[in-house]
């Protein structure tokens, strides 16, 4: 689920990469990793910094220029093709639910039924969400369960307006929890512990090290290295 369907024209990002960029957006900080494909086939940490928005920006829209001034920084030494970012946000920022469809498989009338729930679970119109969405895996006697995420489409032409004026391309956003899934279960390593080291020194995997059951995900949300992961997750997204 990367946001690729109706975000106001953001497209896939699906090219053979050699390195990419991720970053999730909080309220009060920015966390950015590179990852960089080694020879061996992995995916290693070569940029991580965790960033944190001044005590005196009390307004968002303050907050969001910090972010603008901090990708300029990044991108400086960086040559344009590779200013390419994938965005990670809160939850604050984010809606997500699922969706039971019985119906025939309408891709048209299943879209417009998931922007409809999206827009409710925001309490606006539904022409004010972007939205994305993926099937679910179940009994054909329960249906289709389709996952969805949205945020305001407002917000999203902001993040793009300022990933622009910084000089990167914006071309992917998605939750939080769908980043961090991702970096977890292709994490190199066998416990919590060895997670635990320093992002920096963190590798990760082409293929599963593990499902999702076998993490704690209440431990690990509640942990100091959730948003690290959130961040890597990003990245990584564009590299598998």
């Amino acid at each position: 689920m990367q946001w690729i369907r109706r975000m106001g024209g953001l497209v896939a990002w699906r090219q053979q990469r050699a390195s990419a960029w991720g970053a999730l957006l909080g309220q009060q900080d920015i966390l950015v990793a590179a990852l960089s494909v080694q020879q061996t086939g992995s995916f290693r940490v070569v940029v991580f910094q965790h960033l944190h928005a001044s005590s005196a920006l009390v307004h968002l829209s303050e907050r969001e220029e910090d972010w603008v001034q901090t990708l300029r920084t990044l991108g400086k030494p960086l040559p344009k093709r590779w200013r390419t970012m994938a965005l990670a946000v809160s939850e604050e920022r984010c809606r997500q639910g699922v969706l039971v469809w019985d119906g025939p498989l309408d891709t048209r009338r299943l879209e417009a039924e998931v922007q409809l729930e999206a827009a409710a679970a925001w309490g606006v119109a539904p022409a004010e969400v972007g939205f994305d969405y993926r099937l679910q895996e179940a009994p054909p006697a329960d249906g289709l369960r389709v996952q969805w995420a949205s945020c305001l489409s407002e917000q999203l032409l902001q993040w793009q307006q300022h990933a622009r004026r910084a000089g990167w391309r914006l071309p992917v956003v998605e939750p939080e929890l769908q980043a961090a899934q991702r970096a977890a279960v292709y994490l190199r390593g066998d416990d919590l512990q060895h997670w635990a080291q320093s992002p920096q020194d963190w590798q990760f995997a082409r293929g599963p090290e593990r499902s999702l059951a076998e993490v704690d995900w209440l431990a690990l949300q509640s942990g100091p290295m959730w948003k690290p992961l959130v961040a890597c997750g990003a990245a990584l997204g564009a590299l598998l």
